[in-house]
């Protein structure tokens, strides 16, 4: 192995692993076979394991076994590459399975997934990441894989941007409003077809406002005054006679 390369296991933080992955399990009688006799492993369609470094190279190992079937890597959003996991007679462990060179020397995010389904005539679906090498060093993956989330996690929050409609529904005229307005100024005008349940609160303050203007209290006020005021007129007379 190449000597300028930093080796990670897949018992790394700097592996963020999604869907149901599995610790080598005691029973398997290969275990040894792989580096520190440590992998781990899928058998679900989807599952997925990200990988972020800074650097100018990247390999990936796992095995290929009978049981095994295809899988697919990607690197910074491109294009997947796919391969056929299966193997026998004999099975093949610690094989580079992607591997990417040439880059530029910034980070980059490796995804490596399960492709159970893309061709079930292949051995297995299992597939397995025993560990990876980087000309460079790798870094926390946990953005990166909060950021291919299926779903299943809601506690992510929406980052994008929201626009508000400034524009009023149809049927809805804005109102004019004078330099000192009044309650009934204040209020919506309302297309005739809307009834008045569906009329906005500030008209409905509107219309009582107007209400009370025309109640009876107010017309008994207006006479009090009204006779107050002719009294005074009465008496202002007759003291000047």
């Amino acid at each position: 192995m190449d000597s300028l390369m930093q080796s990670y296991d897949d018992t790394s933080p700097y592996i963020a692993y999604h869907g149901d992955w599995k610790t080598q399990p005691t029973t398997d009688p290969y275990v040894q076979r792989y580096k520190n006799s440590t992998f781990h492993s899928s058998t679900n369609d989807g599952d997925s394991a990200v990988i972020v470094f800074i650097g100018t190279e990247i390999k990936v190992y796992g095995a290929k076994r009978p049981n095994h079937g295809f899988l697919s890597g990607l690197i910074d959003g491109g294009e997947k590459q796919y391969v056929n996991g299966t193997a026998k007679d004999p099975e093949l462990y610690q094989q580079v399975i992607f591997q990417a060179n040439n880059l530029e020397n910034k980070t980059h995010t490796v995804i490596m997934t399960n492709e159970a389904v893309y061709n079930t005539n292949s051995g297995g679906i299992w597939f397995d990441i025993d560990f990876f090498q980087v000309n460079g060093k790798a870094i926390s993956s946990a953005a990166d894989a909060a950021s291919i989330d299926q779903g299943s996690d809601t506690s992510n929050t929406y980052t994008g941007t929201v626009a508000f409609q400034t524009t009023p529904p149809s049927g809805v005229e804005l109102p004019h409003i004078a330099s000192k307005p009044t309650a009934v100024q204040l209020a919506v005008s309302i297309a005739p077809s809307l009834s008045n349940a569906q009329r906005p609160v500030t008209d409905r303050v509107a219309n009582s406002s107007t209400s009370t203007i025309s109640s009876p209290f107010y017309n008994l006020t207006f006479s009090l005054i009204m006779s107050v005021f002719l009294a005074y007129s009465i008496f202002y007379h007759f003291r000047r006679s």
